[in-house]
């Protein structure tokens, strides 16, 4: 576990430079490293523009930094370099105080002209106060940032796949693990090579899943919420014995995507957390999961799916809705002035002769073709407004 201090040099309390650091830091969290924050907006202003670095709370700030493992830094780009709050407190550390140190830079701004502010203005001077390593670092546009009331933030698919990448590849660092190999978009998944295997939420292979939803759910709410309880069910009813099930599709090893099933009672399940990896969303792996969630659930004798959806999610509205589920709330509607959205799914089952896949020396191998999964949904027309029944399950 590595100590890693964060610094926010943003002057606003309510930015987007602070809402990309608190996603990374949820990430680090998540892998069990140790945060401290350093806010520089909170330092006293005439001391840190002074130089001043015998005023106790600068003084402070600057033991933080040498006690540190690793630093990761961010900051707003208003005229093609960073900001200024930032530049004065790198001009008053010691010379060396980022010696022994990875370093993360991360930079925001709105226009694409400044994208070259981390690596032209913040890097060279990262590398003058010593750092071992200042890694790729990211710069994430202004749109691509929407901040919500009260806390949460919804990234573009533009800047979340990146900012999850350089993320990844300073954790490797962190770690002393080799870079992770390049692979191109055609190599990223094989349909034909991806395996669906059935496993117990204690598996190591449904750590990624069960490590990065709760970061996901924790950025686009904003911590404690009602939308959080998406993720907060026991792990123990996804166990075969007690009528739920865990799917993962793998590929090469890596796992890629997965969901759950768990009972409500003897012909209803309910799906819950449906993930893809942030490295290879947008290839119809959601689809595939669903598909295979599908099939346990009708071979088991369940007759209905339910699945509850947060606001925030539209990827999520639109994989359930392109995949048959019927929308119990309002399409038209703001999802922010909804809340938990629920859908429903009937099945069909057809006779099916072979056996769930599991991941012990004695499992069946799994069923890779999609044309292979034996079942099928019946769904209602999708409804436009609010039919009166809305699902007691929040997922």
């Amino acid at each position: 576990m590595a100590t890693i201090v964060t610094i926010s040099s943003s002057p606003s309390s309510t930015s987007r430079t602070d809402a990309v650091l608190s996603h990374v830091t949820r990430r680090l969290v998540a892998r069990g490293h140790e945060i401290t924050q350093v806010v520089l907006r909170d330092l006293p202003a005439e001391p840190l523009l002074r130089g001043d670095a015998r005023d106790w709370q600068i003084a402070a700030a600057v033991q933080l930094l040498e006690s540190a493992d690793a630093v990761v830094v961010a900051t707003p780009v208003y005229k093609a370099a960073y900001a200024g709050l930032l530049k004065v407190f790198l001009d008053l550390l010691p010379q060396y105080a980022l010696r022994g140190k990875q370093v993360l830079p991360l930079a925001t701004g709105g226009t694409l002209a400044h994208v070259l502010a981390v690596d032209y203005a913040l890097r060279p001077v990262l590398t003058s106060l010593g750092a071992t390593h200042v890694a790729q670092g990211w710069f994430v546009l202004a749109d691509h940032v929407r901040l919500f009331e009260g806390g949460g933030v919804l990234f573009d698919p533009a800047a979340s796949g990146p900012l999850h990448d350089v993320t990844d590849e300073f954790l490797r660092t962190l770690d002393g693990r080799a870079p992770a190999a390049a692979r191109s978009l055609a190599q990223a998944v094989d349909p034909l090579e991806v395996k669906a295997i059935v496993v117990s939420p204690d598996d190591p292979a449904a750590a990624p899943l069960l490590t990065d939803l709760p970061v996901e759910y924790g950025t686009r709410y904003g911590g404690r919420s009602a939308n959080v309880s998406l993720t907060e069910v026991p792990s123990c009813d996804f166990e075969k014995v007690n009528g739920g099930a865990l799917v993962l599709l793998t590929d090469a090893g890596e796992t890629v995507a997965g969901g759950a099933i768990r009972r409500l009672d003897s012909e209803t399940a309910e799906i819950k957390r449906v993930w893809t990896s942030n490295r290879h969303r947008r290839r119809g792996l959601g689809r595939r999961v669903l598909v295979e969630l599908e099939r346990i659930a009708a071979d088991r004798g369940y007759r209905r799916l339910c699945l509850t959806t947060g606001p925030r999610q539209p990827e999520a509205v639109g994989l359930y809705l392109s995949t048959g589920y019927t929308p119990h709330f309002d399409l038209e509607a703001d999802p922010e002035t909804i809340g938990l959205l629920p859908f429903t799914k009937d099945l069909v089952a057809v006779p099916f002769s072979g056996h769930e896949s599991g991941s012990g020396p004695d499992a069946q191998a799994p069923r890779s073709h999609l044309s292979t999964i034996q079942v099928t949904a019946v769904a209602r027309e999708p409804h436009r407004r609010v039919d009166g029944t809305r699902s007691a399950v929040a997922s």
